[in-house]
């Protein structure tokens, strides 16, 4: 077999290039591949550009060494450029929302065995205008964080960075307030919020289960809005989340859609996947099982989707 890693270095550490050599070199004398090439990224949209020059029989699957940003660049080449090579993921960012929804391996010899076995998967990815996302729109609250962390800051305290970051802006961002108009399938409404959230998967943010009922396969994507609310009640909401009880709190509105269109009073900067999205209104669709992943061989992990 022929493969391709797709690193981005900025965002490992000495530890995942240490795991990289390993990975490659069990590759090699375990004689799963006869050809591994690598291309390094250096600056944003590399993984996208490359990707789009990819051909189905250039490599009999391809490895994405990075985080959920690193992972969102290859699904837009990848679903630009019509290819249906088997994505492998290596969990090498602060996050990785995408890889962990889906319980891929982070060592050296459970992704060996993965790629040994060999399983795949279809997988739902969302579209959001042009631009399509593995995992999460977020406006609002706190959705900007992600723009404001430095790399070193990342590189200091990994995951801790944006809560951190969070913390320092507390003031500013629990005075946020949207006025939101909603098209959900054939339902529209309107809310006053504090933030939203599209999900493709039920982790945002390293936080499990924001969106419970998300599921990968389903052919929908899941929409969370906390609406406007006091301090108090945001700490009530977070209480009822520890208890995996937040989506019946009187404070979240929570709705399952195939497609969605969402206006905003205000234009504010929102995330898609870690990146910045474009300008309001956002459509957002589904793109059904568009994507073909590499997953381990586990009934408990089949049962988990």
């Amino acid at each position: 077999m022929k493969c391709l890693f797709i690193i981005n270095p900025s965002a490992g550490t000495k530890t995942i290039q240490k795991k990289l050599d390993q990975i490659i070199g069990q590759m090699i004398l375990k004689k799963l591949v006869s050809t591994i090439d690598v291309f390094y990224t250096e600056k944003k949209d590399d993984a996208y550009q490359y990707c789009l020059k990819l051909k189905d029989d250039d490599y009999d699957f391809v490895v994405s060494v990075g985080g959920d940003g690193t992972v969102n660049e290859i699904i837009n080449g990848f679903i630009e450029n019509h290819l249906l090579t088997p994505l492998a993921i290596l969990p090498g960012g602060t996050v990785n929302d995408f890889a962990n929804h889906l319980h891929l391996p982070h060592n050296t010899d459970d992704f060996i065995q993965m790629i040994q076995d060999f399983q795949t998967m279809k997988v739902d990815i969302g579209k959001v205008n042009e631009q399509y996302f593995a995992n999460v729109i977020a406006g609002g609250m706190f959705s900007d964080i992600s723009f404001q962390v430095s790399k070193n800051d990342k590189e200091r305290f990994g995951p801790l960075a944006y809560y951190i970051s969070g913390i320092r802006q507390l003031p500013t961002q629990l005075h946020t307030s949207l006025h939101l108009k909603i098209t959900a399938d054939d339902q529209t409404f309107e809310e006053d919020a504090k933030l939203f959230i599209i999900t493709n998967t039920s982790q945002v943010g390293g936080f499990k289960d924001i969106t419970p009922h998300a599921n990968v396969q389903d052919g929908q994507l899941d929409l969370l809005i906390i609406k406007n609310c006091s301090t108090t009640d945001l700490i009530s909401l977070f209480k009822d989340y520890k208890l995996n009880s937040h989506e019946k709190s009187p404070f979240i509105t929570y709705v399952q859609a195939k497609e969605l269109t969402i206006e905003c009073d205000k234009d504010i900067i929102y995330d898609v996947d870690g990146e910045k999205g474009t300008t309001f209104p956002i459509h957002v669709t589904v793109e059904k099982q568009s994507l073909c992943v590499i997953i381990p061989k586990s009934l408990e992990y089949k049962e988990k989707l």
